[in-house]
């Protein structure tokens, strides 16, 4: 139950929205399948005066575009994207990682858009602060942080969790918003801020309206998300990697590896992609890549999986991931 009064608008258009963003300021939050927003109105992580519902706008479907593109609406339902043909055909890394998000029924509400604005989470911030933590923690505009109490106010550890995100970046995908200035577009890498207490580049009254996807049939990919059960819940870990070759068709012209739910945003692997780019993609290569991977991460722990248990997760699962990657480019690693 959420326990304090808001107003709700309806609008029937992203322009509609923007208009009432500007006219409701820094206290509405948008709202789209709210199977994020909604629960945490309820413990109160959020207060928001107004929230802007956007069900009434109908999205329009997944579409190829000229160039090889594909253009997703940001009000795309998860399970649309997990079921769609144009997507699992063209684009399946992304089509996975929509697969792997919650239940049927989140992802039957949960949208794109709203999947990469998700707040960041932790054990002590999402739960009602009025029995073991009554004191507000730094997000909550407090002056404790209970998980690292050395913290200093302006440093939250809370982890970003989305499980399409890291996709998104491996596939080198774009961000197009609008706002009372008409919008911009930027990659979804440039999204996040690296900080817990305002995770996300929005500016106020700005609203994601696509993902545009470049054209990914020469690449080979890789997914895996740890999680407790496998599914039904937030990762411990997502891997997500694309890697093309060169002409040779056995070096490694280009590498994203990006991981996910270990910080406060999506953690490029940028020294392990280094060693795989310009090498030949083999056992050795990969094994050096994993091993820079793990050094430069420092994953945090959180929901109860200590730094090491996520490490070792880490450098399990990436070897899994990369080798798949390389093979579904089109290269044949023999196993030592």
């Amino acid at each position: 139950m959420i326990q304090f009064d808001f107003e709700y608008e309806r609008p029937g258009t992203l322009a509609e929205a923007v208009m009432l963003l500007r006219r409701h300021g820094a206290d509405a939050r948008i709202m789209a399948g709210g199977t994020d927003l909604l629960p945490n109105m309820r413990v109160e992580v959020v207060r928001p005066a107004a929230v802007i519902g956007l069900s009434g706008i109908t999205p329009e479907p997944p579409r190829c575009e000229a160039d090889g593109s594909i253009r997703i609406d940001a009000l795309t339902r998860l399970a649309t994207i997990a079921d769609s043909e144009l997507i699992r055909k063209q684009l399946p890394l992304l089509a996975e990682s929509a697969r792997v998000v919650a239940s049927n029924q989140i992802r039957q509400m949960g949208t794109l858009g709203g999947n990469l604005c998700q707040e960041t989470r932790c054990l002590y911030l999402n739960q009602q602060h009025d029995y073991q933590f009554v004191a507000p923690c730094y997000k909550r505009g407090g002056a404790v942080c209970y998980p690292f109490p050395l913290n200093k106010p302006d440093v939250c550890w809370s982890v970003y969790m989305s499980d399409v995100a890291p996709a998104l970046i491996a596939l080198g995908a774009d961000i197009e918003t609008v706002d009372e200035n008409g919008g911009r577009r930027i990659a979804v890498e440039d999204l996040f801020t690296g900080s817990g207490l305002n995770p996300v580049t929005l500016r106020e009254g700005e609203i994601i309206s696509a993902i545009i996807v470049p054209p990914a049939a020469d690449i080979g990919w890789g997914y895996h998300k740890s999680a407790r059960r496998g599914g039904l819940e937030f990762a411990m870990a997502v891997m997500a990697v694309t890697l093309r070759l060169a002409a040779d068709r056995r070096t490694c012209s280009d590498a994203r590896i990006v991981i996910g739910a270990v910080r406060e945003r999506p953690v490029r692997a940028a020294a392990a992609e280094r060693i795989l780019v310009g090498a030949a993609l083999d056992e050795a290569g990969i094994g050096a890549a994993i091993a820079a991977a793990v050094e430069e991460l420092k994953p945090l722990p959180h929901h109860g999986f200590s730094k090491s248990y996520i490490v070792d997760n880490i450098r399990v699962y990436l070897r899994r991931v990369l080798m798949r990657a390389a093979r579904a480019a089109g290269v044949e690693i023999p196993t030592a």
